[in-house]
């Protein structure tokens, strides 16, 4: 299945100014960076024809993931066509050693739902089940505020344009939870890793109300948790897509700005430096 690139919607989707964008992390769903139904910017098909700006969307906030019926996939009542893209890193591996994952359509962890947006060819209206109705490929449920339309794509929101991860923080990969080697995804932890360097449990780390969020392969599945020897991280690991444990404006589990695991600086929340 193919989908539909929706070019005046992808791209004003992803070009949203930084100003209307602003949301409080923390906050949860409604008004946040997420909420395509009810927010300000957003316009609904039928007063977009007559060009009135600011009118809230007849959609509900979370038809844009989830529908209670019909689902593309029963896990998390999952709304979106299923992802054709494969997405890879521009290295066969990190420089301890550790293999870069493929992250393919059939891919059971959380990352490939997030890529199927994020990698800019999908607009955010083309749900796959909407009132009983399939809306796969062709119609979109909603464009966007006037004026956006012509903007280039916001390359902070596009991760992975045509399945090319390069430059991006590694998902689907192992985490050395324990400061031990983990295997995930069919990955081990390359040789050369010091391990030493890897907070063991960043799940627990303070002064987050939650830490990041860790994800175990039980080989049947991948979900959220933590298994000796099978931890890996996803997109989530990081971000909250729901904006409720989050502690930044971009849905960040930590915070941008810091430079002490104490303070809540991200990037110490897993490397010891």
């Amino acid at each position: 299945m193919k989908f539909s690139l929706n070019k005046l919607v992808v791209a004003a989707a992803l070009v949203v100014p930084a100003l209307a964008m602003a949301s409080v992390g923390g906050a949860g769903m409604l008004g946040g960076r997420h909420d395509f139904a009810t927010r300000a910017m957003f316009l609904s098909t039928q007063t977009a024809a007559a060009g009135t700006a600011g009118l809230a969307n007849q959609v509900g906030m979370c038809s844009f993931c989830h529908t209670p019926h019909n689902a593309q996939s029963t896990s998390l009542l999952w709304n979106r066509a299923p992802a054709t893209q494969t997405f890879t890193w521009d290295e066969a591996t990190t420089t301890g050693g550790t293999t870069y994952a493929t992250i393919a359509p059939a891919y059971k962890g959380s990352t490939v739902k997030c890529l199927s947006c994020h990698d800019g060819s999908v607009s955010i209206g083309d749900v796959a089940v909407y009132k009983e109705s399939s809306r796969t490929g062709a119609g979109t449920l909603n464009t966007y505020k006037v004026g956006d339309q012509d903007a280039a794509p916001k390359v902070s929101k596009k991760v992975g344009a045509g399945g090319a991860m390069a430059g991006t923080h590694p998902v689907g990969m192992p985490y050395p939870f324990g400061q031990a080697k983990n295997t995930y995804n069919g990955i081990q932890t390359g040789g050369e890793v010091v391990l030493t360097e890897f907070d063991g449990a960043p799940t627990a780390s303070a002064p987050l109300a939650n830490g990041v969020k860790l994800y175990k392969d039980t080989g049947a599945s991948i979900v959220a948790g933590t298994a000796a020897g099978a931890t890996g991280m996803e997109c989530n690991t990081c971000h909250d897509v729901h904006n409720k444990s989050s502690n930044e404006d971009v849905m960040l589990r930590a915070k941008l700005q810091g430079s002490s695991k104490a303070d809540g600086y991200i990037c110490l929340q897993c490397h010891i430096k």
